[in-house]
């Protein structure tokens, strides 16, 4: 199925690129228009794909936010008395949310550029040794969807809009942190128990020290829910494969877990 609601069928492989150059002189050509960008998808924006402008610069900055975060975990009590294997699996599931919330407790910004890619066209048109190379490159280092990057950034600011107290964010990590939601947890009830009681705490704080700001709450439940939808993929496409290349990310954030 498509990303979005574009037109199937004839009428839609008719308006593409590469069917105009097949069927040139074509009787039902003469019907189509000839602007290309009039029949772009809308979803072609979400197909672009943009990198870290300084990869190492970002890629150090978003270290020492992990390694602060993991540092933050470690000496959380509830969490030290769960077993071995349920500590792992939390970790390897609240990684990428903590980490994009940790960026903007320490104001941690970065800036992307457009990648450089071939377009599906081009790659059918050129020599198959341009393909390859060209496929080699996208493998080293394909990008991120803008689409996922913007939603990023767009986070980051309307976070630091809010002013988050220490509390607050301690809170916010123990409500991502504690996710029953994970397979095969053997504490399972205790970790959901511990992810209420982060989230009780939230709204206690909330309750008492911003007395009338009715708002404010589901603003910080609306963080909740946004920092539970990030992707790990694009937050590790962005911020760490760029250096760390086709490693597994999960080995790499788990050694910079153990290491602590």
């Amino acid at each position: 199925m498509s990303c979005c609601r574009c037109r199937e069928g004839e009428r839609a492989a008719q308006s593409s690129i590469l069917y105009s150059i097949l069927n040139r002189g074509s009787p039902c050509q003469r019907t189509q228009p000839r602007t290309a960008a009039a029949q772009l998808c809308a979803c072609a924006s979400n197909r672009r794909l943009v990198a870290i402008r300084a990869p190492q610069l970002v890629f150090r900055a978003a270290s020492e936010v992990l390694v602060k975060t993991f540092r933050f975990v470690k000496n959380v009590p509830c969490f030290q008395d769960l077993p071995a294997e349920d500590q792992l699996r939390l970790v390897r599931k609240s990684w990428a949310p903590l980490l994009v919330l940790g960026m903007v407790q320490d104001s941690v910004d970065f800036d992307t550029v457009e990648t450089q890619q071939p377009s599906l066209l081009h790659r059918i048109l050129t020599h198959s040794k341009e393909r390859q190379q060209s496929t080699q490159t996208e493998i080293q280092d394909p990008g991120v969807p803008v689409g996922d990057v913007e939603g990023i950034k767009m986070f980051l600011v309307k976070c630091r809009g809010l002013g988050i107290s220490v509390k607050e964010y301690a809170f916010l990590k123990g409500a991502i942190l504690f996710t029953p939601e994970v397979t095969e947890l053997e504490c399972r009830e205790y970790i959901h128990a511990l992810q209420r009681e982060a989230e009780r705490a939230l709204y206690e704080h909330v309750r008492t020290v911003h007395v009338g700001n009715t708002g404010r709450l589901s603003r910080l439940r609306a963080v909740l829910n946004k920092l539970r939808s990030v992707d790990p993929d694009s937050v590790a496409g962005l911020f760490f494969r760029p250096v760390t290349g086709t490693s597994s990310i999960d080995e790499h954030v788990l050694a910079m877990f153990y290491e602590l």
